[in-house]
């Protein structure tokens, strides 16, 4: 009898079945989307909170396919942001760096490397993805195509990112993902010297313009003035016509800018000119501004060939992630002492001659 039920009833019984399963999803699917904006919006909160308390922030121009450098950065360089550390309210410098200590990220300083993901395949958006979250520090920009010839665009949507979200900023660190960054020294030079940088513990090391009862801003880095503009090849600059030379700028595997000029640069991006080097455009953006403490500083490796190793440096650029491994392994075991293995000078740095034109500037010296 029961067999004769099933088969009368067969396509009822299926149907209702079928409908059963639908509406469970349904019912599963709105809960996981509901949970989902939730974490959502706590993530949001969570996020907008933390910015809130960023004052030194590192951007990384990094592009799509170098997770292989991020990586070497974070487990790198990037660790030094927790020798600063806050004591009665005061930012101080301590080595705090082991092998093996486990260390709670500073909530004033932020790290983010800066990707353009226009144009990217749904393959490359889903890396990007995948590597964000489990690190976090992936400034994603989907307005522009991630190319060399596009960096001044990217430094400029960088920018423009940074004045609209970190309201407390004081300083911003730019270098390139090649570049081994002293984080955590040029943090502690900041707190303990700028806007000034004119401190006898680092007058060896630096050349600033002016002196000013006060300044507006810091630019901070190794400059060139006398660089000659490139007519063809890969830093061919079409639209170039301001004089013979690039303006003065410092040079791109690392620099720093105050908050004045993230503010004023992001404030202007969408009408600011802007050239195949993001550092030359620097040069130009920042050119016009008055007030601004221009310090050069032999301190910064940052030229299209490095200059060797010294263990005062504070920026060495063109690393490979194998070189990355090699400076961190040494100032660990030396507990920040060293960062050179064997310390090298290949090619001669030079104090920059503010006084006199640009195309004199920089005579070689030290």
């Amino acid at each position: 009898m029961f067999v004769s039920f099933l088969r009368r009833y067969r396509s009822m019984i299926l149907a209702s079945i079928f409908f059963f399963y639908i509406g469970c999803g349904i019912t599963l699917s709105l809960l996981r989307l509901e949970c989902a904006d939730a974490l959502a919006a706590k993530e949001l909160s969570v996020s907008d909170s933390s910015l809130n308390k960023v004052e030194y922030a590192v951007i990384v121009l990094s592009g799509p396919d170098n997770e292989a450098k991020r990586d070497a950065i974070r487990a790198t360089w990037m660790k030094f942001a927790n020798n600063i550390f806050v004591e009665n309210g005061e930012k101080l410098y301590k080595w705090n760096h082991t092998w093996t200590e486990h260390h709670v990220k500073q909530d004033f300083i932020k790290f983010y490397f800066v990707v353009g993901t226009q144009g990217l395949s749904e393959l490359s958006i889903l890396r990007l993805n995948s590597e964000n979250n489990r690190s976090g520090d992936l400034l994603l920009l989907d307005s522009f195509e991630d190319s060399y010839k596009n960096l001044a665009v990217k430094m400029l949507h960088s920018l423009k990112w940074l004045r609209e979200n970190l309201k407390k900023l004081k300083y911003l660190i730019k270098c390139d993902d090649d570049s081994f960054v002293r984080v955590d020294l040029i943090i502690k030079d900041l707190e303990a010297y700028a806007p000034e940088m004119n401190a006898h513990e680092i007058s060896e090391y630096v050349t600033y313009k002016k002196d000013l009862p006060s300044y507006k801003g810091l630019y901070w880095g190794y400059f060139d003035g006398r660089a000659r503009v490139y007519l063809n090849g890969k830093w061919q600059e079409k639209d170039w016509f301001l004089c013979d030379n690039y303006l003065p700028y410092a040079l791109g595997g690392g620099y720093v800018i105050s908050q004045s000029i993230v503010d004023y640069v992001g404030r202007n991006a969408d009408i600011l000119g802007h050239y195949n080097s993001e550092d030359v455009s620097m040069g130009v953006w920042t050119a016009a501004l008055d007030g601004m403490n221009r310090v050069h500083d032999i301190r910064f490796d940052t030229e299209w060939k490095s200059r060797g190793c010294t263990t005062q440096m504070l920026v060495r650029h063109k690393q490979l992630p194998s070189d990355m491994f090699q400076l961190y392994k040494t100032l660990v075991h030396t507990h920040g002492e060293k960062l050179c293995k064997t310390e090298n000078i290949v090619r001669k740095s030079y104090l920059y001659k503010w006084d006199v034109l640009p195309s004199m500037c920089c005579r070689l010296g030290n």
